[in-house]
């Protein structure tokens, strides 16, 4: 982690100096590449950190923070542009990286484990990671959902400005409010895991936080007034908050610590598949349909996803201690 920190501040550091237009796509994928294997990577490395603390709450916190940071990032970026110009408010970001670095050094982790007897090798990793998601009905069925909920929701995506601008006519003032809402949802989500913590059983609220997400698009689609679909977006995001709050929780205290970062990558690149095949759907409906209907037809799919997973975790015995 530390090592991918300083190479992002080098990436980023790069865009000063970036005069070409491919050189400046090149390193935008590279930071995106170092993201997508940060993110599973500090995930998996979380409950080492945690110990015998309260993993939820743990997890809410990072939760919060990063929700906060999309939130507040764009904007506090508009400020450094202004303020230091596009140049400078790079190095600032590049400093952030270093800060980062500096603090993750800090922190002393156990090597990864392995299962015994299990092969080295990438691909011999990756044959033995599929295997035990392939036995594991648990984890499958999170994988499954993280992808399948990420496609359903993120067809309302494509939606957001017309539905904002054209069906509600707010204009961006509207526009810019009902992002921002979803974002306060998702800390709001988080903060709630955080007050609940280990006192409740996390699988119930993961199909609870997944059927009320998809109830809040629906009716986002089917809200008279600008105001009550803003009171569904902000529902919306407080479930999405808890959803992940929920996600990763479960996955660190069922997945093995051999499996947890090979666990967490699959989840990420669930998550990118579905934006991928999202996008361009949600586009295709909200020409085809409206923002309305692209809206409500988000909220039945991301109900069918809930009952997917929801199929999968029954054919086995899994609501049991473990999964409080």
């Amino acid at each position: 982690m530390v090592a991918n920190d300083l190479a992002r501040a080098v990436l980023v550091l790069g865009l000063v100096f970036a005069r070409d237009l491919a050189v400046l796509y090149l390193l935008a994928f590279l930071i995106g590449l170092s993201r997508a294997l940060f993110n599973p990577t500090i995930r998996a490395a979380f409950p080492s950190v945690v110990g015998e603390g309260d993993l939820t709450r743990a997890n809410s916190l990072i939760g919060g923070t990063f929700s906060v940071s999309v939130a507040v990032g764009p904007a506090l970026g508009g400020l450094l542009v202004a303020a230091v110009g596009v140049s400078g408010a790079f190095l600032l970001d590049a400093a952030t990286y270093l800060i980062s670095a500096g603090f993750l050094s800090r922190i002393s982790l156990p090597h990864p484990q392995r299962e015994e007897g299990e092969e080295e090798g990438f691909f011999q990793e990756l044959r033995s990671g599929l295997s035990y998601l392939a036995g594991s009905r648990v984890a499958l069925a999170m994988m499954m959902g993280a992808f399948l909920t990420v496609l359903g929701t993120d067809l309302a995506t494509p939606a957001e400005v017309f539905l904002a601008k054209v069906t509600f006519d707010a204009g961006d003032v509207g526009y810019g409010l009902l992002v921002s809402l979803w974002g306060s949802g998702m800390v709001l989500g988080s903060a709630l895991m955080a007050v609940l913590g280990d006192r409740i059983r996390l699988l119930p609220v993961y199909f609870l936080g997944i059927f009320v997400w998809a109830l809040a698009l629906a009716g986002t689609g089917l809200s008279p007034t600008f105001v009550l679909a803003l009171g569904t977006l902000t529902v919306a995001g407080v479930a999405n908050g808890v959803d992940n709050v929920v996600t990763d929780t479960i996955l660190q205290r069922r997945v093995p610590d051999a499996f947890l970062g090979r666990v967490f990558s699959v989840k990420f690149l669930g998550y990118g598949a579905g934006e991928a095949l999202a996008y361009p759907a949600g586009g295709v409906l909200v020409d085809a349909l409206g923002p309305r209907s692209t809206y409500l037809l988000a909220g039945i799919a991301t109900a069918a996803a809930a009952l997917v997973v929801l199929l999968v975790l029954t054919a086995a015995p899994t609501w049991d201690a473990s999964s409080k």
